[in-house]
């Protein structure tokens, strides 16, 4: 796997086909969902689960609010429709990748470089904040507030309710809350989208909002996993655009010669 992943996606970046060049180009997060089973097992090399970093979430959590607002919220705003609303929210974080990149093959005032350029830096900003979120996963391990002991939130809901309660017992792994993955990755396609597509800034942002505030509500996140994510994706967001895309660089240097 490790010698196809090497060659593979460099000839099919070559491709002139433009399904063969997007798989060359988006391969790496297609392969997450190998990287994220595999931390069931990464997680245990530092830390036992039971030697999560939960307690020490829990009070700061406790010293900067007062309360658990990862336990509060549900209890206070006890409602289906808005729990089944942030199950939705927190379920767009499986397709706004796509939806960026729908976003880009529609759009007509783009070149075909420059389509391509932004395949590669979206690509690039979300392959980097997933590697290093699984990467923390392994040497710092914390559970959430849903697996630690609050168990899942007490309200009723619908289909997406449905969905997520699936996801959750059949495959979610415990040591994988901070920073939230969900919110990390899901502002790189949010960002990108305000960047270059302005017309839909307001709805990816309505949804991005909604996305954040699930992460507590449905008690998947404590506040400060939310917090922790946003900082490493504009950390990520920074360092790549100062860095900028050296390969791509390269390639074209060398075909003016």
């Amino acid at each position: 796997m490790a010698v196809a992943i090497w060659f593979l996606p460099p000839w099919l970046r070559s491709r002139r086909h433009v399904a063969a060049r997007l798989l060359g180009e988006i391969y790496l997060p297609l392969i997450f969902p190998l990287f994220y089973t595999e931390l069931q097992y990464l997680g245990l090399i530092f830390f036992s689960f039971e030697s999560s970093l939960d307690p020490g979430l829990i009070h700061m959590e406790q010293v900067i609010f007062g309360f658990q607002p990862s336990l509060r919220w549900s209890e206070v705003w006890p409602w289906p429709w808005f729990h089944e609303l942030m199950e939705f929210a927190y379920f767009s974080y499986y397709f706004l990748a796509v939806i960026f990149l729908v976003l880009v093959f529609r759009a007509r005032d783009l070149s075909r470089e420059a389509r391509w350029d932004a395949v590669r830096e979206f690509v690039r900003d979300l392959s980097a904040v997933m590697l290093i979120c699984y990467t923390l996963y392994t040497i710092f391990p914390a559970w959430g507030p849903k697996y630690f002991r609050a168990g899942f939130v007490d309200v009723g809901g619908w289909v997406f309710t449905r969905i997520m309660l699936h996801i959750h017992q059949n495959g979610a792994i415990l040591g994988a809350a901070f920073p939230s993955s969900h919110v990390a990755a899901s502002f790189i396609p949010w960002l990108h989208t305000w960047r270059r597509f302005p017309r839909h800034r307001w709805w990816m942002t309505i949804l991005f909002i909604l996305l954040c505030m699930s992460t507590v509500y449905c008690r998947y996140h404590y506040v400060v996993d939310v917090a922790a994510g946003m900082m490493l994706s504009i950390f990520v967001v920074y360092t790549m655009d100062r860095l900028g895309d050296t390969a791509r660089d390269r390639l074209r240097n060398f075909a003016r010669f």
